[in-house]
């Protein structure tokens, strides 16, 4: 068969120092990007009716909102009909969604939906299933200078304690510039 594995050995340390060295080999190039401005956001958040109710503070730009005033009684299921608006202020319509990311605490007592209906009183795109993975409005277009609402319903258990508690964090996303 020829070759003995004491001659083998040294062509395939050597084999692998070059292979190594020559992997090491690259060039670098630059991407440079210069004033990249703030601008204002064309859609965000507005007050809705039940917002006192639910507690909602909207953050500076109106890009954000939290609510801290939500709440349900046990076996019965509580509604914050118009809890955040939704409103877009371009020109022309565009393509939202609004999607399920996380929650946590006392979960397994609890059952909560958050739905989005347009002025008229209808309700665009799906329903969107807190603790459901993936769960989400599917995209929404929002007509130019319209205003939709969101409306969330909790369900707390019938065995439900006044001590329990969940946080749940939603994304809107907003497709476009």
């Amino acid at each position: 068969m020829g070759m003995s594995l004491k001659k083998l050995l040294p062509i395939l340390a050597i084999s692998a120092i070059v292979i190594g060295v020559s992997a090491a080999v690259y060039n670098i190039m630059y991407v440079q990007v210069e004033q990249i401005p703030a601008e204002a956001a064309k859609v965000y958040f507005v007050t809705g009716t039940d917002s006192t109710a639910a507690g909602a503070t909207i953050g500076t730009n109106s890009t954000y909102v939290k609510f801290n005033s939500m709440a349900g009684w046990p076996n019965s299921t509580r509604y914050y009909e118009d809890s955040v608006g939704i409103k877009n202020a371009d020109t022309s319509g565009r393509t939202v969604e609004l999607l399920y990311d996380s929650w946590s605490g006392d979960t397994p007592y609890v059952t909560i939906s958050v739905k989005v209906f347009d002025s008229g009183g209808t309700q665009r795109g799906n329903t969107i299933n807190v603790g459901t993975g993936g769960s989400s409005t599917g995209s929404i277009s929002i007509p130019a200078g319209e205003t939709y609402r969101v409306q969330w319903e909790i369900k707390w258990n019938a065995g439900a304690l006044s001590s329990y508690r969940v946080n749940v964090l939603l994304q809107l996303k907003v497709t476009g510039e």
